[in-house]
Order: C-alpha cells, then sequence, then structure tokens
C-alpha cells in the first residue's frame, strides 16, 4: 500500500518505520522539516524493531499526498487546525485517512473541510499510536514498547469494519472498534497522563497513579453522560504501552487536550473538577489560555451537533 506519514516526530517516524518493515511504500513528511532534514532515503530504528527502512521523503504536503492509498496524521494538537485546512485543498481523489493519535474532534473536522469540496473519504481515528517511541541523540529513532492491539473509531461510522482491516495491515496488529471518533478522542490518554506527571506530589508514593485514575475517572463520567461508555481504560492504555512516555508532552499539548476534555464536560453538563482544576492551574502557570479550542472552534454546528449525539 502507499501511505503517506504527515509528521515526523518519533511517532510518526517509528510508525513510517514499521509501515516500511511490513512492505509498505511510506513517504514521511514533516511541516518544519525538522523531522527529515537528517534523513536520506531510510529510518534508523533500534528497540522493539531494529533495523534500516526504506522511506520516501516528501517535499511538500502535496506530494505527501498526491499518490497515496491512506494518509496517516501523526501531529501534535497545535499543529492540527492549519495543516488539516491545507491537506483539504490539496487532496485529489479521497484516499483512507487515519489519525494516530485522535486529535480530539480533528477526524470530524477533516471530514466537514472535504464535505465542502464534495469529497467524502473514510476517516478512522486511533486514541494511541501503536508504539511508544523516542529521537535519541544520535538520530536513531528508539521504539521503546509496541502495543498488543489497537483501538479505532470511524466516520462515517459504517467505515469502521474496513478501516480496521487496513490499520491490521499496517501494523500487523488486532484493532478492536469504538463507537465513532468521539468515543476515539475522548479515549486519548495523553492528557491525563501528563497532567497527572504535573500536579501529583513529588515523593509521594503511587500519588502519581491514584491521581491518574480520578483524572481518569471524570473522563469516563463525560464518556457516558455522552453515550461513549466501553472505552479502553486508562490503566490498560499505560500498562500496554509500556509505560509513561519519555521525554513528557510539550505542556501546550496537554493544554489543548485537556481544554478538549473540559469542553466536552461542559457541553454534557458533567461535573469535572479535578480535570478543569488541572487545565485552570496549567493556564496560570504558563500565563496563558488555552481555548476555546481551535478544532472545536472550526467546526460547524450541524457537524458538531451531529458527533455529539449519543448513538
Amino acid at each position: 500500500m502507499r501511505v503517506a506519514v504527515l509528521g515526523a516526530g518519533p511517532a510518526g517516524s517509528a510508525m513510517a518505520a514499521i509501515m516500511s518493515a511490513r512492505g509498505h511504500a511510506v513517504s514521511l513528511w514533516s511541516p518544519r522539516g525538522g523531522g527529515t532534514r537528517h534523513l536520506g532515503s531510510e529510518i534508523a530504528t533500534r528497540g522493539a524493531l531494529e533495523g534500516r527502512w526504506k522511506i520516501h521523503v516528501a517535499a511538500d504536503l502535496w506530494r505527501a499526498a498526491e499518490l497515496s492509498e491512506l494518509i496517516l496524521i501523526a501531529l501534535p494538537e497545535p499543529a492540527l487546525l492549519p495543516i488539516l485546512q491545507r491537506l483539504a485543498g490539496a487532496l485529489i481523489g479521497a484516499p483512507d485517512i487515519l489519525f494516530a493519535p485522535a486529535g480530539g474532534l480533528a477526524p470530524a473536522l477533516l471530514h466537514q473541510l472535504m464535505a465542502a469540496r464534495g469529497i467524502a473519504p473514510r476517516i478512522g481515528a486511533l486514541p494511541a499510536p501503536p508504539i511508544l517511541a523516542r529521537r535519541d541523540a544520535d538520530g536513531v529513532i528508539a521504539i521503546t514498547a509496541l502495543r498488543p492491539r489497537l483501538w479505532l473509531g470511524a466516520l462515517p461510522m459504517p467505515a469502521a469494519p474496513g478501516l480496521a482491516v487496513l490499520a491490521e495491515a499496517l501494523f500487523g496488529l488486532p484493532v478492536e472498534l469504538l463507537a465513532d471518533v468521539l468515543a476515539a478522542g475522548l479515549a486519548e490518554p495523553g492528557a491525563l497522563i501528563e497532567a497527572a506527571r504535573l500536579f501529583a506530589p513529588a515523593g509521594q508514593a503511587h500519588g502519581l497513579g491514584r491521581l491518574l485514575l480520578a483524572l481518569a475517572a471524570e473522563r469516563d463520567a463525560v464518556c457516558l453522560a455522552l453515550g461513549r461508555g466501553g472505552l479502553p481504560g486508562i490503566a490498560t492504555l499505560v500498562t500496554e504501552q509500556g509505560g509513561l512516555a519519555d521525554p513528557p508532552r510539550p505542556l501546550i499539548e496537554t493544554g489543548l487536550g485537556l481544554t478538549f476534555l473540559d469542553a466536552m464536560a461542559r457541553a454534557s453538563h458533567t461535573p469535572a473538577p479535578l480535570l478543569t482544576g488541572a487545565l485552570n492551574l496549567l493556564e496560570a502557570a504558563m500565563g496563558e489560555r488555552f481555548g476555546p479550542h481551535p478544532v472545536l472552534a472550526a467546526l460547524d454546528q450541524p457537524t458538531l451537533a451531529g458527533i455529539m449525539s449519543p448513538h
């Protein structure tokens, strides 16, 4: 399969390597060029996947997308809005699209942008990538953990089984289906993990784990209020990725993730004092506000109402 990976951070690069190792033709694009500047025609990996894997570095977004059968979006949340707007204008035809991670309701926004052009691609969202990875000082991608399975939500919902088959072919992992892309966005664990790391008392045995479970309990209450029960538990998501990511995510990514969860709590009239408090503390510490969430603000009301309605 011809696959374009948008985003050349450690996770995007590691997924590109895994797909190349499985025989797929992979193009890799970096919005600023930093993730591909050191690459020739290969990605070197160590850890759970050892070797050097053939890839093509795309010079621009259009060249990455033009001949692809599937586009994998592996971008940090702060970068999603402008790149999705560019991608919607660059796409020719309707390749399948996967988000990894889900990026809140970014899949719904891309669907809205494509629908304005009369294009209706199948769009899937993974709450978490299949790997835990970092870029070492020598430029090699260290894949520190490979998940035993994936979860996937889709838009439109009937596309989920077909996209699950594609995801399994890409990564060689079994896929469990979620209700939709909202469920995938709610299940994304990154903001919860980083909030617990930031605010758990230093030196308190098991404090991080207790705070993470408490934050996740509020998130789960929001999910139930929105009719999206049955998400993978936070403990499962963390243990199956081999523990916490190293290094931690940038604070702006955590802030936007908390902003999304806080918006979902307000929309569902669900009290979430820990989630809201973590967001308020982070905004106070950084001296800036993260809301309104840029993707939510860009969604039109019919699209947002359709996604938010219980299934």
